[in-house]
């Protein structure tokens, strides 16, 4: 399918070419009468501030049996201040009733053939198949089917995307919050705690996204011909030698697509008015299952896309994360120390009361819009103080699984083979198809700037349930090297902690008391009112 923009007629012209909604009514429901779009009639915008006309829009929904929510997901669409021109639920294997109810709703239906690769897989099969229908300027949203979007979202967003800006914006995230029809619990709350400061500090950015999040964001289809054209050209790196949109081998696809189009010179914005509703974790199981998938990916991309400018401040926060991990366990073995040894060392003073405090106030002032609820649990302290805990571990556990590459079983969350990757899609030529082989024998490959070694065969026990992201690339004896030495810092830093105490209890305090007075000064910080987004 030809995926060039249809050419623009002169001034004064009558294009002959069909419109993008003609030709994407034709798509999904062919030789069916193509009726006036609904939204021309509707009293909803229809220009952007500027003046141009508002784009058309088409939402995508990846869905795998989403029977439970995929109705209050439309819903929430049908019911935005500007409502979009198309939507669509990619239906992924479903056994359940998703397609009859996304077709009861009258939306869309397009089914996905063989995929085994998820919602990256199922969303390169669509936009492999479907991205040449667009114009540049179309907009697409692609949003998980589990979430509702706030009443403004699509217009918002739009307005965003189209906005002035010294670098071009590449894609517009929702910021997602708690969903308020879920059940209230302990496990839900602090999560909806920890996604209400992160909207707050958002905001404090100035909109500028870290992740453009799979549960809502808007990109122009011209943007997304760009990846698909970079993964090709070897611009940037695609693992799995889809050529899609989504790098397939990716744990985490949607933080793998925004440091992709941040390398490609774009701009990605999460603006706080727009946000999305979405389900939590309901259990400390499914949240570590979760979390350990995210930051387990967010490693596993920087591996990928090695450290660059655009790469180097997530390098920079991953290593200040490693940095807040390592200080819990090392301050509890000096306050051991120091009582076991009869210290004479004050652990109490007025100042650590103060820097205390001003924590636990600036932690539930952030929380504030959240409701009583979420002030009493950051009153509370320790189930809070239980959750930073609990994600040290999986921190920790994510760090050596990806330093030494582990293979793990994530189920849906991801099952990629080694030999074979389905892509059902487009491959640098225009022929579909539905797998890509590798031999164990192939020599080391090049594609632009990123090149890495050749997948190693592995038996077919471990093929079923292996989780391959990048660590594959790292075969090679040289990066085999810098796993070796990385351990071997990583244990004398160990050993160092350990001993230091003992050999000068008054260094090993100084340390934390710097750590920790530099932690009160960015929570000071986080408390100074700034000009938000």
């Amino acid at each position: 399918m030809d995926e060039q923009t249809p050419p623009v007629p002169a001034q004064g012209q009558q294009s002959a070419a069909p419109s993008t909604a003609t030709r994407v009514r034709e798509f999904f429901s062919p030789g069916a009468e193509i009726l006036t779009p609904d939204y021309v009639t509707r009293p909803e915008a229809r220009f952007l501030r500027s003046g141009i006309p508002f784009p058309f829009v088409i939402v995508a929904i990846p869905s795998y049996n989403e029977e439970q929510s995929l109705q209050r997901t439309i819903r929430s669409l049908r019911e935005q201040t500007r409502t979009p021109d198309e939507i669509v639920v990619i239906a992924d294997n479903c056994t359940d009733s998703t397609v009859d109810i996304a077709r009861s709703e009258g939306v869309s239906v397009w089914e996905t053939q063989d995929n085994r690769d998820g919602k990256a897989g199922a969303l390169n099969q669509f936009f492999s198949a479907f991205l040449g229908l667009l114009d540049d300027d179309d907009v697409v949203l692609v949003m998980d089917a589990d979430t509702t979007l706030t009443d403004q979202f699509i217009e918002a967003t739009t307005e965003t995307l189209f906005s002035p800006s010294a670098k071009e914006i590449a894609g517009v995230g929702g910021i997602f919050l708690a969903d308020d029809e879920d059940d209230w619990n302990l496990v839900r709350q602090l999560q909806s705690n920890e996604y209400i400061r992160y909207q707050r500090r958002l905001s404090r950015r100035h909109g500028r996204a870290l992740v453009l999040t799979g549960t809502g964001t808007l990109f122009r289809a011209k943007t997304l011909r760009r990846v698909q054209q970079a993964r090709r050209s070897g611009e940037i790196p695609d693992l799995a030698e889809a050529g899609g949109v989504y790098d397939l081998s990716a744990l985490t696809e949607d933080n793998e697509l925004t440091l992709s189009l941040k390398e490609l010179g774009f701009r990605v914005v999460s603006p706080k008015a727009c946000t999305v509703k979405t389900a939590m974790m309901p259990t400390w199981s499914s949240l570590h299952k979760q979390r350990r998938r995210w930051q387990r990916g967010a490693l596993e991309n920087l591996i990928a896309h090695g450290i660059n400018r655009n790469t180097a401040p997530y390098a920079l926060r991953q290593v200040m994360t490693y940095i807040g991990v390592f200080f819990l366990p090392f301050y509890l073995h000096t306050l051991i120390v120091a009582l076991v040894t009869d210290s004479d060392l004050n652990f109490f003073e007025p100042l650590w009361v103060a820097v205390a405090v001003l924590y636990v106030a600036e932690q539930t002032f952030s929380v504030r819009k959240g409701g009583f609820r979420a002030i009493a649990v950051s009153l509370l302290v320790i189930p809070e103080f239980f959750l930073y805990v609990f994600l040290d571990v999986v921190y920790v556990v994510t760090f050596f699984g990806s330093l030494f590459a582990t293979d793990e079983a994530w189920g849906r969350m991801r099952h990629l083979r080694a030999d074979t990757y389905n892509t059902g899609g487009k491959v640098y030529a225009d022929s579909p198809i539905t797998s890509r082989p590798y031999s164990a024998h192939a020599r080391h490959r090049s594609h632009g700037k990123h090149s890495y070694p050749a997948r190693s065969w592995r038996s077919p026990k471990r093929l079923a349930t292996s989780l391959h992201g990048t660590h594959y690339a790292r075969q090679a004896p040289a990066l085999r090297l810098v796993e070796v030495i990385l351990l071997i810092v990583i244990v004398s830093g160990t050993m160092a902690a350990i001993v230091l105490p003992f050999v000068s209890l008054t260094l090993a305090w100084n340390l934390i008391a710097i750590y920790v007075l530099l932690g009160a000064l960015a929570t000071l910080g986080r408390l100074v009112p700034v000009r938000t987004f």
